[in-house]
């Protein structure tokens, strides 16, 4: 056989294994993510959700022509799609077609309605987190509720300040954790249709029938979330000991420093920026640390029937200052001062006939505050925090947290020795080359 014809089918065949390659790319899709934290993949809570989902699923995406947005919106779906078939898209153009977003009551500046087994979901972003807390939406009859205690001086999750949570109840209610403001004056029954009740640091007592009122919600199973920052005790502050004997906790006197966080966060005495968490299903999503400005220390005693864990809590280096947080402040023994590790935050579960009963206490609220909750991973144990509460502990997988791998983090040394490498090592290198190539061309 001739080298001419040997080419020729060579040649043929190379052709014919690309267009074959070709085709069955078409039909046939392999992918593998290598992200830290699995971000292009469809996680195991999705796929559980879509598996509760007996019915037909229809998703309408009323978006405008932009073809990235319609691209990026067909592959999310498309990952649902690959778990559940009878999932369907359909693009309505709010430009092109205005009379069929009327007709859906559909927002023109981009939204997306999931429909299934005669219940409805609608969503304003787009990702996988959104779009399967709204298919889990679908699955069950309505939102969970908070309902933040008001009347004395709490932090609100409706007002707009620096110190409130409107900032955090807002992202809260985007997956389904709907905060509203309860006065126990007007209305004092805590009812069934209350999934979490939250006493966001209280700054004036409460009156006797509203103690009652948190006895009975207490008693009946109910969540809590006790935010508490004063030295709290019978015949001062918000009058809420009867919480600290109910519960085994007490507020220690004085505000919480650390040694380390000071080296930190120079400018902010008092601030405790913590790195290391207990075993928590709360704290498993942290890879960042967790920032609590003005935190008080807790005591626990541990009582029958219940299940204590820590939450939050300092190293060695911290302790409760009882003085001034001006000047040189130190740890002073003698002073009542107590030394680290310090307990921040506990989680309490109880069995009751209603079922399992979950309370948090922390020392501190501005942790979640608007002016702190983007701070690190505040944001993170927040929604955890009151995920975990509400019972919703299968949507922990959806908490927003930050990859490890779209960040590159050096230390001191890695730096000094790129810099090298970088800024003198390579120019010597390349100046040697070019004596040595200007050498061998003068010996030629």
């Amino acid at each position: 056989m001739s080298t001419k014809r040997t080419h020729l089918i060579l040649s043929a065949l190379l052709v014919g294994i690309t267009l074959c390659l070709g085709w069955l790319s078409q039909r046939y899709s392999s992918a593998l993510d290598l992200t830290a934290n699995g971000r292009h993949s469809l996680s195991q809570s999705s796929k559980s959700v879509l598996a509760a989902l007996k019915d037909p699923i229809e998703i309408i995406a009323v978006v405008g022509p932009d073809a990235q947005q319609r691209s990026a919106i067909t592959e999310l779906i498309s990952r649902l799609q690959s778990e559940k078939p009878d999932i369907t898209l359909e693009f309505i153009n709010p430009e092109t077609n205005p009379a069929a977003v009327r007709e859906l009551q559909a927002e023109n500046g981009g939204s997306l309605i999931l429909k299934s087994g005669g219940r409805e979901s609608r969503l304003k972003s787009l990702s996988e987190r959104s779009l399967s807390n709204g298919l889990r939406q679908l699955n069950r009859d309505q939102d969970q509720r908070i309902a933040f205690i008001t009347g004395h001086e709490e932090r609100s999750p409706t007002n707009i300040s620096n110190f409130d949570w409107s900032t955090v109840a807002n992202r809260l209610a985007a997956i389904g954790l709907v905060s509203n403001e309860h006065s126990l004056v007007s209305d004092p029954v805590l009812g069934d249709d209350i999934d979490l009740v939250v006493i966001a640091a209280p700054r004036r007592p409460y009156f006797p029938g509203e103690i009652a009122s948190l006895n009975s919600y207490l008693a009946q199973g109910g969540n809590l979330l006790w935010l508490s920052e004063l030295d709290e005790g019978p015949s001062s502050g918000p009058n809420l000991q009867f919480l600290g004997d109910y519960l085994g906790v007490d507020t220690l006197p004085g505000k919480v420093m650390d040694k380390d966080s000071s080296l930190v966060l120079a400018d902010s005495p008092g601030f405790v920026l913590l790195t290391r968490f207990p075993n928590h299903p709360v704290n498993s999503l942290l890879n960042n640390p967790v920032l609590l400005p003005q935190a008080s220390a807790l005591a626990v005693t541990p009582l029958a029937g219940q299940t204590m864990l820590p939450l939050l809590q300092t190293t060695e280096t911290s302790w409760t200052e009882l003085g001034e947080l001006s000047g040189a402040v130190s740890f002073n023994e003698n002073s009542g001062e107590i030394a680290g590790p310090l307990l921040l935050g506990v989680s309490i579960e109880r069995q009751t006939p209603a079922g399992t009963q979950r309370i948090a206490v922390i020392g501190d609220a501005d942790f979640a505050s608007s002016q702190f909750v983007d701070n690190g991973d505040n944001q993170v144990f927040t929604e955890g925090l009151m995920l975990w509460l509400t019972g919703e502990s299968d949507s922990l997988e959806f908490i927003t947290q930050s990859a490890p791998d779209t960040a590159l983090t050096l230390d001191n040394r890695s730096i000094i020795t790129l810099s090298g490498v970088y800024l003198a090592g390579i120019p010597l290198l390349l100046l040697l080359i070019g004596i040595v190539v200007r050498w061998r061309n003068r010996k030629v």
